[in-house]
């Protein structure tokens, strides 16, 4: 896996042309939900508007842990594109919620020159805020975490889930550009992700639940729990490829 320094903090806070960037690196595979295992790299941004314990990226968004201005400086998106091999031709862009910067020059300008570089652009997003819109972007598949009981934190059910835009997103699902994909732990939290399916009329094919782990022991051991869960259902399984490929 290649991660590249990134540029000194800039001062530039221009979002004609720059972006939050926590980190960019690639000579890795996709570890989870449907490209599982495909060859890609990642542009991890800052910022998120969810507040998740469980979180394995704050350092993108705890402002009361890290100083952002250190784990995210404000980096030129040319810059960001320019680091990436040319053999690279799938890119998943993360965070946090890169989708806070949808309205931004700078995020549009960065999916044009993946997009002039035949890179796919993927995006991880909590599906709280709508896709871009149809015709005006170059994503090519959007991976959607709803943020359900065990990830909600402080934050009001009410900002974590919005209808309309898990509607939006699953009408790029019926036209397989999106995939929804929770994390759960036990057998109960897929029958909540069950309940949520029904209420927001997702198709089972549309959906992927991986384990809830911070180490391979635990990701392990949960799932076959997790895989007899959701078979009951008919939804699609996800392990956690990158932390098995890294284990030691």
């Amino acid at each position: 896996m290649t991660r590249p320094a990134l540029p000194p903090l800039a001062v530039d806070r221009n979002r004609e042309t720059h972006l939050p960037v926590n980190e960019v690196f690639w000579d890795v595979v996709q570890g989870e939900g449907p490209y599982t295992g495909r060859a890609c790299g990642f542009i991890r941004l800052g910022l998120c508007n969810l507040h998740c314990p469980p979180c394995d990226t704050a350092q993108t968004w705890d402002r009361s842990r890290y100083d952002l201005a250190t784990t995210c400086p404000d980096t030129a998106v040319e810059v960001v594109v320019n680091q990436l091999p040319r053999r690279l031709r799938m890119v998943v862009i993360s965070s946090g919620e890169p989708l806070l910067w949808r309205s931004t020059p700078a995020f549009t300008t960065m999916l044009e020159l993946l997009n002039q570089r035949d890179i796919e652009a993927h995006v991880e997003t909590n599906g709280t805020i709508a896709p871009l819109p149809q015709g005006a972007s170059f994503v090519r598949h959007y991976s959607v975490s709803p943020k359900l009981t065990a990830m909600g934190g402080s934050d009001p059910h009410k900002r974590q889930i919005k209808p309309d835009v898990i509607a939006a997103f699953a009408h790029l699902a019926a036209a397989g550009r999106a995939a929804f994909k929770f994390v759960v732990a036990n057998q109960a939290q897929i029958v909540e992700v069950a309940d949520f399916a029904a209420e927001h009329a997702l198709e089972p094919s549309w959906i992927w639940v991986m384990p809830e782990a911070s180490d391979t022991v635990t990701l392990l051991n949960r799932q076959p729990v997790i895989v007899a869960g959701a078979a009951a259902y008919g939804y699609n399984v996800s392990t956690r490829l990158h932390m098995i490929a890294q284990r030691r």
